[in-house]
């Protein structure tokens, strides 16, 4: 499952990195800098992850293996088990065998940075591959996310990046790295291959608009002194669904984004998206676009343009674009023990419907979340957030929601700041994903969200106790369910956590409260 972004294999061993104490440190003797280490020709990082799942959350489509992502009680198939069972026969009997999920499943994924020192290492290669399963599910054959049976030998490799970067000279203080081929596609200005994940998950729109592997050229430049970052920017142009190559039915994505710090340890962001889509809803066996299956599978609007119930439906294509603005200070907790930050977006454009009327977009999202470090220890954290997308219109001739790059492709955005392992995406699953809200557009419908977490480092960067709470409701103010969760993790090693987990949504439409409880493991190795 494409949610992992390349900073989150670094999260486990920044949870173990020693914490700036929260007193200015003691002046240090004047000495002569140590020379920096010389550089590596491969730089090699790889994550190991693997998760025991127990579960009420059942699969009803027999025909789905591998990847099961999607909204629960949506088109998945994914349901909750009531109390009385399921009757999936038809016989008028609850299916005994159908008593809830338990399963293993486990990812291990590698990345490459080739930059030759006979080149300066400013030319190189960036890649990333994985392998991932589910115990006991698949051997001897060829197919994606599966091959834990019996035997093995199942042909499994999947390529997440496979990209070229340049790094032309620019000057003192200014940095430039040109990305060009397959890569991570945030919607914020940091680059996905050098940032840390509070950079992704907490600048921009936190990966709830854009957060996926496209093709394509990105440009990514940081201006810096002394004093640390004083501008940074992106600008970029993907290639997110390639028809025909010679006819024009293609879906592109366009960014630009610039982040100026006014102040020490503060950002201001200006972002600009655009996605120019003349598909026709045509791509791959689900479709693409806001009127597709797959933007309906994943939880973003699945609007319906037919003039009767039992009509075609209508060609459709989109201009869609992103203005937003965000700003943080203190966004990863790096300078001090108290953060905030917030973005605001406003979504608008125009769908074209076949023999039909434009539809006009004017949607918006708003995000803000303050955290705290309370105590010694990085998992010492207090922390607060609300978000809020605009919800459909009444009327044909305006859409009012949200679309995101989940429209476009199988997990394209996932806002991954929230805490919890339910209600919204956990950004740490491995191949079943099948949260209540995936997508913050909420099929159309808009969100209204508020979350809250407590860590408490028992001992510092040792063992770790969370508990978070969550709340969400659509637009039309109808309670989608509440969230509470709790975690203990231990770092027996740097680099690597060991934890288990629980979690349960009451006030839910399922006659049955989901829940879950897992034990998990994700081991960093350099």
């Amino acid at each position: 499952m494409s949610v992992l972004v390349p900073a989150l294999f670094l999260a486990a061993a920044r949870a173990q990195a020693p914490v700036e104490a929260m007193v200015a440190p003691a002046r240090q003797p004047d000495v002569e800098p140590a020379p920096a280490p010389a550089r590596a020709d491969v730089v090699a990082v790889g994550l190991l992850q693997a998760r025991g799942i127990t579960t009420n959350i059942v699969t009803t489509n027999p025909f789905l293996d591998g990847q099961v992502i999607g909204a629960l009680g949506g088109t998945n198939g994914a349901t909750v088990l009531p109390p009385a069972g399921l009757d999936l026969d038809g016989d008028g009997a609850p299916d005994s065998d159908l008593v809830g999920s338990r399963y293993v499943e486990q990812r291990g994924s590698v990345f490459l940075d080739w930059a030759p020192k006979a080149l300066d290492h400013r030319v190189g290669l960036l890649a990333a591959f994985e392998i991932d399963y589910l115990w006991g599910d698949q051997s001897y054959g060829t197919n994606g996310n599966t091959g834990g049976g019996l035997g093995g030998d199942q042909v499994n490799l999947q390529t997440r990046r496979l990209a070229a970067s340049l790094r032309p000279r620019a000057g003192a203080g200014h940095d430039v790295e040109v990305v060009a081929g397959l890569q991570f596609v945030g919607d914020g200005v940091y680059n996905p291959t050098r940032a840390r994940p509070d950079d992704l998950f907490r600048a921009g729109a936190g990966l709830a608009v854009i957060g996926t592997e496209a093709a394509g050229l990105a440009v990514y430049g940081r201006l810096h002194d002394r004093q640390g970052d004083r501008l940074r920017y992106r600008a970029g142009a993907f290639s997110m669904v390639e028809n025909g190559v010679g006819i024009r039915d293609d879906a592109a994505l366009f960014v630009a984004d610039l982040a100026w710090a006014p102040a020490w340890q503060t950002l201001v962001g200006l972002h600009a998206w655009h996605i120019l889509d003349a598909t026709d809803g045509r791509a791959g066996t689900l479709g693409v676009g806001p009127a597709s299956a797959l933007s309906g599978l994943q939880g973003g609007p699945k609007l319906d343009f037919r003039p009767a119930p039992d009509a075609t439906a209508p060609d459709v294509q989109a201009d869609i674009t992103w203005l937003g603005v965000d700003a943080g200070f203190n966004h990863a907790l790096a300078a001090g023990p108290f953060g905030i930050r917030g973005f605001a977006g406003a979504m608008v454009g125009t769908i074209y419907v076949r023999d039909q009327g434009d539809v006009a977009l004017r949607g918006y999202l708003i995000d803000v979340e303050a955290r705290h470090r309370w105590a010694r220890g990085s998992g010492s954290v207090l922390r607060a957030e609300v978000l809020t997308t605009g919800r459909d219109g009444t009327g044909r001739d305006a859409y009012t929601g949200v679309i995101t790059a989940n429209s476009y492709g199988i997990v394209g955005a996932v806002w991954g700041s929230h805490g919890t392992l339910l209600l919204f995406t956990d950004p740490l699953v491995v191949n079943r994903s099948t949260p209540l809200v995936p997508d913050v557009a909420n099929g159309g419908r808009g969100l209204r969200a508020a979350t809250a977490g407590a860590g408490w480092d028992i001992i510092p960067e040792k063992l770790t106790l969370q508990a978070n709470a969550a709340h969400a409701r659509d637009g039309y103010d109808a309670p989608i369910g509440s969230e509470l969760n709790a975690r203990l993790l231990g770092h027996p090693f740097f680099g690597t956590t060991v934890g288990l987990g629980a979690a349960t949504v009451r006030g839910t439409a399922f006659d049955t409260a989901p829940w879950m409880a897992m034990v998990h493991l994700e081991s960093l190795l350099f």
